[in-house]
């Protein structure tokens, strides 16, 4: 006879084995990396070093996308853990306590069904989404974790801490708001007693003070993400739609089971309906930001936790083929390396093809992109400590160019440029984009231009480009084809003449950086 202890010992045992399963899957990936990671990477740099919160000195523009993960990592760079084996360790450990957080959600909500606690974490094992992003040094983990916080505090704290929770969550990622309006709209519907000021306040206070310090520092309401990518898309590479319908396609079970909950759940309890309100945002925000440039469904990671919280709430008489079918589909891609097929543009389908985890985890240097590396090559005899140049990758290079400042084509961390791609057809905007330009006169501009109609992607270089003045300042020095066979042009100030100590200062900026190498 199976004792309710030995039930519980065993349902801790299946999350354990199951957390370990998605960490090693984690780790057949540890060698990927996103440009966005160095990004944060050198906001957590400057803020650690300069006690600065800017990408390039002096000037504050909320270019990251998360202010609780840019402070974390600026935290462990001043302790000497640093680079990108350190955001991916930290993001692994945030993927590790996924599982258990929605296990404990799971024991709090139903204590008499023990072997339920582990329904969750069965169900993704094996995902290839949460794995790849669990490594990846970003935020992502942490915002699942984030609202799987949540979910387990509704399931067994007072309204005013859960409310307080989900006030959090606008900290750790943009779409937060949105889910604490959702969040706090449940807590309302599900209190005995309606204290509606007190819940309101305990949910938006923490909103309310990370806005007073966004208006304080950035003298800006909104972070400047905001304008880079929302109503940004040209049609051409981005569609909410098919999104969030690959996602659906990789999870359809997993999916169409939370739908389903309401259904055969009645009354929907708080914890429930909380996972359900959550889910819906997630969704709502990637159908409104019209999907992400980056592979494997990045924005929508959360929804997988948080729909298998939905399906497991819903006590199905079946729980342990439930539990069967979504540990086989979460297995069904877990091969999957990226994955960005729901764009036509640029394709990515790597896979991965080893059962072992790279030699040198965490240890051995990240290889630098082709691009960059030959960038760094290009711009070494022009530019100097001190410098600006205009780029429209944000990434690696500005990265490794540590002491370099760096104007934003597509508006990441520029400001006017930003607003620029939030609206391109403005006059204004594209007038202002261009005047802070040549008043910077960077050292060195770096466009890709569409090879059909031979003019820059990003819509501030196209106003600058088509200034009279900017043919008079700059002659181009290198050309190579990028994705798409699009050119990649790199162009410097015809007073700068190059130099003959470039090796030297090529080698200066690897050795600051030496958590990464240049590609062959």
């Amino acid at each position: 006879m199976i004792t309710p202890r030995l039930k519980i010992g065993l349902s801790w045992g299946l999350v354990a084995l199951a957390a370990a399963v998605l960490v090693y899957r984690a780790l057949l990936v540890e060698r990927e990396t996103v440009d966005d990671l160095f990004i944060y990477l050198r906001y957590a740099r400057n803020l650690a070093k300069r006690h600065e919160v800017a990408f390039s000195p002096g000037v504050r523009v909320e270019g990251f996308s998360s202010p609780l993960w840019t402070l974390l990592l600026s935290v462990f760079w001043s302790l000497g853990v640093q680079g990108v084996a350190a955001a991916k360790g930290l993001g692994l450990l945030v993927l590790a306590a996924i599982p258990f957080a929605a296990a404990l959600a799971v024991r709090r909500s139903m204590p008499k069904v023990p072997l339920a606690a582990a329904l969750p974490a069965c169900a993704l094992a094996l995902d290839s989404d949460l794995a790849l992003w669990g490594i990846s040094g970003m935020d992502t983990p942490l915002f699942a974790l984030a609202c799987v916080g949540c979910v387990a505090m509704a399931a067994g704290s007072s309204t005013e801490r859960v409310a307080f929770a989900l006030g959090i969550l606008p900290w750790v990622r943009p779409e937060g708001p949105l889910l604490t309006v959702l969040g706090a709209g449940v807590l309302l519907l599900h209190s005995r007693e309606v204290r509606v000021l007190r819940v309101l306040t305990y949910a938006f206070a923490p909103l309310v003070v990370l806005t007073a310090l966004r208006v304080g520092y950035f003298h800006e309401v909104l972070p400047n993400t905001f304008f880079a990518k929302m109503g940004a898309t040209d049609g051409r590479d981005f569609t909410g739609l098919g999104y969030v319908g690959s996602a659906l396609a990789r999870r359809p079970v997993l999916f169409l089971l939370a739908l389903l909950v309401p259904l055969v759940r009645r009354p929907v309890r708080r914890e429930t309906a909380l996972a359900l309100a959550l889910l819906a945002g997630v969704v709502v925000f990637a159908l409104a930001a019209g999907g992400d440039w980056m592979p494997n469904r990045r924005l929508l990671v959360p929804a997988l936790p948080l729909a298998a919280l939905a399906v497991t709430f819903a006590g199905w008489p079946q729980l342990s083929y439930v539990l069967v079918v979504l540990a086989l589909e979460g297995a069904w891609s877990t091969d999957r390396a990226l994955d960005q097929r729901w764009r036509h543009l640029e394709p990515l389908d790597r896979r991965v093809s080893h059962g072992l985890p790279p030699a040198g985890l965490f240890r051995t240097p990240y290889p630098l992109d082709w691009m960059p590396t030959h960038l760094l090559d290009a711009l070494a005899p022009y530019v100097h400590p001190g410098d600006t140049v205009a780029h429209v990758d944000m990434g690696q290079l500005p990265y490794v160019m540590h002491d370099v400042g760096f104007l934003d084509g597509f508006g990441l961390v520029d400001r006017e440029a930003g607003r620029v791609q939030f609206a391109p057809d403005d006059r204004a905007a594209r007038a202002r984009a261009s005047s802070v330009f040549f008043a910077v006169r960077p050292v060195a501009v770096i466009v890709v231009l569409d090879r059909r109609s031979g003019e820059a992607f990003s819509p501030s270089q196209r106003a600058v480009l088509g200034d009279p003045r900017f043919n008079d300042d700059y002659r181009e020095i290198w050309r190579v084809p990028t994705w798409g066979n699009h050119p990649c042009v790199v162009l410097v100030r015809r007073d700068r003449p190059p130099a003959d100590d470039w090796a030297a200062r090529r080698t200066h900026w690897l050795a600051a950086v030496r958590d990464v190498s240049p590609s062959d």
